[in-house]
């Protein structure tokens, strides 16, 4: 598996597009904020299209019961400067009715108090769309 492996699960046939997306509103500090559900668990994404990998805070990575260790600490250049992460494989994350299985998720040595979704989350989507204040994740 290549470093930002991951796979999807097909989607059940839907009839309309509300029921085959997933859709957050601009919170109010004008970022777009979605929750992933991860078993029991919520975790908040910042949607952020510039980012590669999905990014967890410490407390977001607790949340996790079902996940396998990669083994794999590297140092990854973020907008704040190299970063020392170590990698997870989550089993399944669930964003409305799309599920995202093995889904490689970097954690920082030294946390950075958000989760992110980036590219190898958003590159699961048929298309990522902003309508005004609204983000859409179509499959």
């Amino acid at each position: 598996m290549a470093a930002t492996a991951f796979s999807v699960s097909a989607a059940p046939a839907a009839s309309d597009e509300a029921q085959r997306s997933a859709e957050t509103r601009r919170d109010d500090n004008g970022l777009f904020y979605i929750g992933g559900k991860v078993g029991s668990k919520t975790i908040r994404f910042l949607v952020d299209t510039g980012a590669s990998h999905v990014i967890l805070s410490h407390a977001d990575a607790r949340k996790i019961d079902s996940y396998t260790a990669v083994g794999d600490t590297r140092t990854v250049m973020t907008a704040g400067g190299p970063v020392a992460v170590d990698w997870i494989v989550i089993k399944d994350v669930a964003f409305g009715d799309h599920s995202i299985k093995n889904l490689k998720a970097a954690i920082p040595r030294r946390d950075v108090g958000l989760s992110l979704l980036g590219q190898n989350a958003l590159a699961q989507f048929d298309a990522v769309h902003i309508d005004g204040d609204r983000l859409t994740l179509v499959r």
